[in-house]
């Protein structure tokens, strides 16, 4: 049995498609030889070599059951055990006693190595499936620490098949950022999650319908909107709260130019939150209360009709789109492109984009390159020209790009981050087709 199960583990991997060449292994060696040693940095570079790798590979990256770089291992790792087991099935065939303490001994030596082949060709499957959602979806929660992001790019790209041994029960360990050799099992990051941010657009939804009611006092509704508060973070638990709070970039960035943060990086306060959460918990009070203080206030010369009602439940159903258009297209979440994955979303992307929104397909929406080498989403409008102060002529307008939002920030390695997109930035798109 031991000799079949070694058999099955290199045709497996032999069938399971090319290795990654020698030219692009050395390619990544290069690119991380050629950074400082800091986690932040080996984490651009890793997410470099990943979005290199699929841009190379078009159709798929081929994941071997059995990678080049732990072939020596596992042959080593199956011969030794063969011979154990060899050794004990003579014993059994011998035909001592099966009541002996010898004979037992042997039989559980026989079932051990039976179970070890059993886990390992298990764990070798699992760190394929593994490294193939990794690289179909790169992404995870923004409270993921540098470190573990590290990890897991790693595993997209394949390197870290060069930190792995076996263990004797036939599970695999690996080495973390820091040298540490941990159990490759026990490893996991976490998905973005979005309850949080829905729970938080249906109280600003409601806070603006209140602020319409006659005699109405936010401090009235305050009590309410905070024991919600409370119990929507309870639900999350400690790291569906963080989850939470590091996804809203803007508060991470103001609570980390505070005066007592001074020095603090994003990546220590992902290791150490302190106060963090309940400072979030305070900030979506005060959102909902500006929420509650933009809204249009009861008068007995405003009607809030249907009408009314109808365009404040559009504005939220929008908002939810956008969570989800960032969401599916990994938006916001520090994942590093190429320049070809950049210049592919020009088309499909705005094509998603206008299809999730409801924006006609006429609308002239496009991609450039900007002038700090990012990229922007424009629209082509019809407007005045430059200086006019008449009123509108037609035969005078002329067709001017209007920039919609930034689409895409360069950084000093020639790699693009995809930014999130958001509501107020299309507001102007929206509302010119009617859309809420």
């Amino acid at each position: 049995m031991a000799e079949k199960q070694g058999i099955n583990f290199y045709e497996l991997g032999r069938k399971s498609g090319a290795t990654t060449s020698k030219t692009q292994q050395s390619g990544f060696q290069s690119l991380v030889g050629s950074i400082d040693k800091t986690v932040g940095s080996m984490l651009n570079a890793s997410k470099a070599a990943t979005a290199a790798l699929t841009a190379a590979m078009p159709s798929g990256v081929a994941i071997e059951k059995v990678p080049e770089q732990l072939r020596g291992q596992v042959s080593q790792y199956l011969t030794n055990n063969k011979k154990a087991y060899t050794d004990a099935a003579k014993v059994v065939a011998s035909g001592i006693n099966p009541q002996s303490q010898r004979y037992k001994e042997a039989v559980e030596v026989m079932n051990s190595v039976n179970t070890k082949f059993e886990n390992l060709s298990n764990n070798l499957e699992g760190i394929a499936v593994a490294r193939k959602n990794a690289l179909d979806d790169p992404s995870y929660s923004a409270m993921t620490t540098d470190e573990d992001g590290l990890i897991y790019s790693n595993l997209a790209n394949g390197s870290l098949y060069n930190t792995m041994s076996i263990n004797d029960d036939g599970t695999f360990n690996y080495k973390d950022a820091e040298g540490a050799t941990k159990l490759f099992n026990d490893f996991k990051v976490e998905k973005q999650g979005f309850t949080g941010q829905q729970a938080f657009l249906g109280l600003v939804e409601d806070a603006q319908k209140q602020a319409g009611k006659k005699d109405m006092k936010f401090e009235t509704l305050q009590d309410k909107y905070q024991v919600t508060i409370n119990s929507l973070f309870d639900k999350l638990g400690p790291r569906g709260s963080l989850d939470y709070a590091f996804a809203d970039k803007d508060f991470t960035t103001e609570y980390l130019n505070r005066k007592e943060n001074k020095g603090v990086e994003l990546n220590d306060l992902k290791k150490n939150p302190g106060n963090f959460v309940e400072e979030y918990k305070k900030h979506n009070m005060l959102e909902i209360k500006k929420a509650y203080d933009a809204a249009p206030k009861y008068s007995k010369d405003i009607s809030y009709n249907a009408a009314y009602y109808t365009s404040m439940a559009k504005k939220a159903e929008l908002d939810e789109k956008f969570v989800s258009i960032n969401k599916q297209e990994k938006r916001g979440d520090q994942s590093i492109v190429g320049s070809q994955a950049v210049l592919k979303d020009a088309a499909g992307s705005l094509q998603f984009i206008k299809n999730q929104l409801g924006i006609p397909r006429t609308a002239d929406m496009f991609m450039k390159k900007d002038e700090d080498g990012g990229y922007s989403y424009y629209i082509k409008k019809t407007q005045m020209p430059e200086g006019y102060t008449g009123p509108y002529d037609e035969s005078k307008a002329v067709f001017r790009d209007q920039v919609i939002q930034k689409a895409y920030v360069a950084d000093s390695q020639g790699n693009f981050i995809p930014q999130e997109l958001k509501i107020d930035n299309f507001e102007f798109i929206l509302k010119e087709y009617n859309l809420y």
